[in-house]
């Protein structure tokens, strides 16, 4: 019986995405997927039209596995937990996460903050304590507040994910964002009072 072509890409796409994940997007060639799949590399080359499509479908998944890890409720605090998780990603799935944003990344536009506040409003609900609270906030307080907590969250995963401060524990990680977060806030809150009384 012939097996069916969806299942057989699926089956690709999964050895890719393991190869990925352990050894790192280097190791994505038709013959190591071949190998791991224990076949050929004709069945490769007739299921996948090119790289740069596999590529795609592995960023995709890569993407779908970050995003469960930042909605993963680990406190009460939905922004915490999409920073901590962001972190904890870049810690724990180092390969996906130099495959997303070291290893031919794309452009990340941060020119005005507001691709960046866009796609965080859409993560919440409209009755949310996060989204009343960065509506409190004059528009630019709010893209600057999200495109400052992004460059910390960012960075701090680089730094997590090259292994730079030796002991990566949830608490310490914790720590930095929580820090991080509240001088963020008060910092904008108290510009923008400074603003008002000019």
């Amino acid at each position: 019986m012939k097996q069916p072509s969806i299942y057989y890409r699926e089956k690709i796409v999964e050895a890719a995405f393991e190869l990925v994940r352990k050894v790192g997007w280097e190791s994505v060639t038709t013959r190591n997927i071949a190998k791991k799949l224990g076949s050929s590399t004709m069945p490769i080359y007739s299921h996948v039209q090119s790289v740069g499509e596999l590529e795609k479908e592995l960023r995709f998944k890569a993407r779908e596995l970050q995003k469960s890890y930042q909605q993963y409720p680990y406190t009460e605090h939905v922004l915490l937990n999409l920073a901590y998780g962001y972190v904890v990603f870049a810690r724990d799935e180092k390969n996906l996460f130099r495959f997303l944003y070291l290893e031919s990344t794309g452009e990340i536009s941060l020119g005005n903050g507001k691709g960046l506040k866009d796609a965080f409003f859409m993560e919440f609900g409209e009755e949310s304590e996060e989204r009343k609270a960065l509506f409190d906030l004059k528009k630019t307080g709010q893209e600057e507040l999200i495109q400052h907590t992004w460059i910390f969250t960012h960075g701090l995963a680089m730094l997590v994910n090259a292994g730079s401060f030796g002991s990566n524990s949830d608490q310490m990680i914790m720590r930095f964002l929580k820090n991080a977060g509240e001088a963020f806030y008060l910092w904008d809150t108290q510009r923008e009072g400074e603003n008002e009384n000019e």
